[in-house]
């Protein structure tokens, strides 16, 4: 069943980096997939929530282990917003459970004047609007870290972040949270045990500003999103993005674009159709303060 909008946001470690050798080929599809259009209302998703991106929806049978994608750490995070902290302006990736709320998430944001890379893994609040997806992080039975606070993010730095789930073998029930940055040369890992086996039914790929500050039309460059790849169960490899397609014949599911609208349903962040290949760019509107 399709949940709203995953929780695009964040969620890409240094996991993937270190894991993204293995190679599938095809992420719960064979075969090329019908791009989402916001423009054409093709497996688009409009959102109050402050999330803009791509996420894999549910389809009731591919599970995800590992997404990985690569950003900058571009000045217009710092003001994502509008908020002088950015505290809810970041980027990143996530796998998510959208049936029980659980979510591996890392993503690339400035708070409290500097430029962090944050993981959390857990649950959401219960009776949450959508516990995967349209909310932020919560405290609730989180445990996150900060793999690169030792080493410092500075502006414009390319960082490749990605979040790897083991569901069997010597490190069962283990997710593993990867993140370098490429330009620094520098890698961190962080590792998660779940006490129960977990299943992401979806991924998520994008930005969040939960606050909605900005004004409309998204036309302001935000971050541009490389190597934006996944890897199912069954795959043979990381493949694209852009690959994903349900695996039934009720065509459910599959890769949704989503986009952070106002009150007024105008558009204030988005990725405007950009998605090619493993690629894909997310604009934003002014700020409003």
């Amino acid at each position: 069943m399709i949940r709203s909008v995953k929780n695009i946001l964040a969620a890409a470690g240094s996991v993937a980096l270190l894991a993204g050798g293995m190679a599938l080929a095809g992420a719960g599809s064979a075969g090329a997939a019908t791009l989402p259009s916001c423009a054409a209302g093709f497996h688009c998703q409009d959102n109050s929530a402050g999330l803009a991106g791509y996420y894999g929806a549910d389809d009731n049978h591919t599970h995800f282990r590992y997404v990985t994608t690569e950003v900058t750490a571009t000045p217009q995070l710092v003001h994502l917003n509008g908020d002088t902290l950015a505290r809810t302006g970041q980027v990143g990736v996530e796998l998510c459970d959208p049936n029980s709320g659980f979510a591996a998430q890392l993503s690339l944001g400035f708070v409290n004047g500097a430029y962090q890379a944050r993981y959390r893994v857990g649950f959401f609040l219960q009776n949450a609007p959508d516990q995967c997806v349209q909310n932020g992080f919560t405290n609730f039975n989180f445990q996150s870290g900060t793999p690169l606070a030792l080493n410092g993010i500075s502006t414009g730095d390319q960082l490749t972040l990605a979040v790897y789930y083991t569901p069997s073998g010597r490190h069962f029930h283990q997710i593993s949270f990867g993140i370098c940055d490429v330009t620094a040369d520098v890698c961190r890992q962080a590792y998660n045990t779940s006490p129960v086996a977990v299943q992401f039914f979806e991924f998520g790929i994008g930005a969040m500003a939960n606050n909605q500050r900005l004004t409309a039309p998204a036309n302001n460059p935000l971050e541009t999103f490389g190597s934006s790849q996944v890897t199912c169960y069954s795959c043979k490899g990381p493949v694209p993005i852009s690959s994903v397609a349900p695996v039934n014949a009720t065509n459910t599911g599959g890769l949704f674009e989503t986009q952070f609208v106002n009150s007024s349903t105008q558009v204030t962040m988005s990725p405007n159709d950009s998605l090619s290949g493993s690629s894909f760019e997310i604009w934003n509107g002014s700020t409003s303060a």
